[in-house]
């Protein structure tokens, strides 16, 4: 068995002699709309001159994209998945007080295409307060217009790029609290304030152009300190994550049709614009908001800290 990660390298050059099986890890790039990923056509296609390979990975494939690679066998793995998202939290059983001075914060650490353009939107809504907001790279003011045009017909692109900032001044700040990529542990106690301070943490999750559902630890920093979190995800993501973890909704306050959106800039759009209602309200209104789901906040909490989600993730192990 090989263990595979970002930047998965071994499939630079033509495969051969592999082993029976390969375990990955990250994101794997991505996955297209038809369910299908630029490294796993290069197993089938190895795979049918060879040998099956069983392909180990830390997220669950259900059968949407299996059925694309009749000669894989794919096995969820459980035992990498728990310190790869869980066990950075485990200890951290005590956080500020919920007390709102702040609508928005999202987290922003390695550039992808879907990070660029969430920061963007942040800043022409003006949600983006760098004391709450991080944005760890800087773009070209080519960026923006370009990737909004790679998702947005010729037709419809004048109206769209004018829902992304794009200044050479932000995007060429750096805006960060320290970042460092895998301390979640240590990362909890310098976001602590931020997240309980704001009204609702946008979750700026991993390749959110992908067309597949993506989890990270990421969610768990607003499970872990009592708050209000979405994603601006790959469609589907919120449902996968109650479906297979476990961990359910806001829906007292959230309006989800936006994680079904397959265009990742429409999805992205439609985000902001369910939320925005709630920019124009008070702290005080904020906190009655909260207060509205504190059994799902509740619920969620203690979800994790139980480790219940280990029964649902045990179901696809």
């Amino acid at each position: 068995m090989i263990v595979e990660n970002y930047p998965y390298t071994l499939f630079d050059s033509p495969l051969c002699d592999l082993p029976s099986e390969i375990t990955f890890e990250d994101h794997l790039f991505g996955f297209s709309q038809s369910g299908h990923n630029l490294i796993l056509d290069k197993l089938e296609k190895y795979s049918q001159d060879n040998n099956r390979i069983t392909v180990t990975y830390q997220q669950i494939l259900d059968n949407t994209i299996q059925k694309n690679y009749p000669n894989l066998t794919f096995k969820f793995d459980l035992g990498r998945a728990i310190p790869i998202m869980f066990e950075p939290f485990a200890d951290y059983n005590q956080h500020p007080e919920i007390n709102y001075k702040n609508f928005i914060c999202s987290f922003n650490g390695s550039s992808h295409v879907s990070r660029k353009l969430l920061v963007a939107i942040l800043e022409k809504y003006r949600w983006f307060d760098s004391n709450y907001c991080s944005k760890n790279f800087t773009y070209s003011s080519f960026d923006v217009d370009g990737h909004v045009s790679d998702y947005i017909s010729a037709e419809q692109q004048p109206i769209y790029t004018k829902l992304f900032a794009n200044s050479e001044e932000f995007n060429q700040t750096i805006s960060s609290f320290g970042h460092n990529q895998y301390s979640h542990g240590t990362n909890i106690h310098t976001l602590e304030n931020k997240l309980t301070e704001s009204f609702l943490h946008i979750i700026s999750e991993t390749v959110a152009t992908s067309y597949y559902p993506f989890v990270t630890e990421k969610f768990l920093y607003s499970v872990v300190t009592r708050g209000l979190f979405l994603a601006y995800a790959q469609p589907g993501w919120h449902a996968h994550l109650e479906k297979y973890y476990g961990f359910k909704p806001y829906t007292k306050l959230f309006d989800y049709r936006f994680d079904h959106i397959q265009n990742p800039v429409e999805r992205l759009v439609e985000l902001m614009s369910m939320i925005s209602k709630f920019s124009v309200l008070s702290a005080d209104e904020w906190r009655d908001l909260y207060l509205l789901e504190q059994d799902t906040i509740e619920y969620n909490y203690n979800h994790y800290f139980s480790q219940d989600y280990l029964k649902y993730l045990a179901n696809y192990s």
